[in-house]
């Protein structure tokens, strides 16, 4: 099966509902939607599209599986950056333990919850924390910590010189190869 990225959206947001994910501190997103996909894939949590087709990109379970797997792992009190290095070169299996797809919860309605006034306020991380992920090909994404914003062209020039990397992982089989290398 495949989604177009606003059916992907509207996918999770059903299995994150189903699911009963919820952030603790309430100030996590909730309800995945497709500003939050796109930002998830330029951070490399999300992998590039299974096909393009046009100018519609599709997405396929894996995909999905990626996005509960965040959300859960955000419900788990983990940051953005954290479940990056977590979900790096997961398997789907893997994938499908994190975001515990058995594990459906009786959600809570909020104005039925009394306020934690005593809880501290969660700040969000350091931009040095986040991390942006430049994906070169299946199964391999490199990560970096940058100190500024990387942007297009830094993006550019990231993937152009991953190709010789990315031609020796291929002849040492640890990726497959890929016809079309960033």
């Amino acid at each position: 099966m495949q989604w177009t990225i606003a059916e992907l959206a509207s996918e999770a947001a059903a299995a994150v509902e189903r699911l009963g994910i919820e952030a603790p501190n309430g100030k996590v997103g909730e309800v995945p939607d497709v500003r939050m996909l796109r930002y998830y894939g330029s951070l490399g949590l999300l992998d590039r599209p299974a096909d393009v087709r046009g100018r519609t990109a599709y997405y396929e379970r894996r995909h999905l599986l990626q996005v509960i797997a965040v959300k859960r792992l955000q419900a788990d009190g983990e940051t953005l950056a954290q479940a990056q290095r977590r979900l790096l070169g997961c398997t789907d299996a893997e994938l499908e333990t994190i975001a515990r797809l058995d594990e459906v919860k009786q959600r809570k309605r909020f104005w039925a919850q009394a306020p934690d006034l005593h809880s501290a306020p969660v700040s969000a991380p350091a931009p040095a924390e986040m991390s942006v992920g430049v994906h070169l090909a299946p199964g391999c994404t490199v990560l970096f910590t940058p100190e500024r914003t990387l942007d297009a062209a830094d993006l550019a020039a990231i993937r152009a010189a991953g190709r010789e990397l990315l031609h020796t992982l291929e002849r040492r089989g640890i990726v497959a190869a890929e016809r079309n290398t960033p």
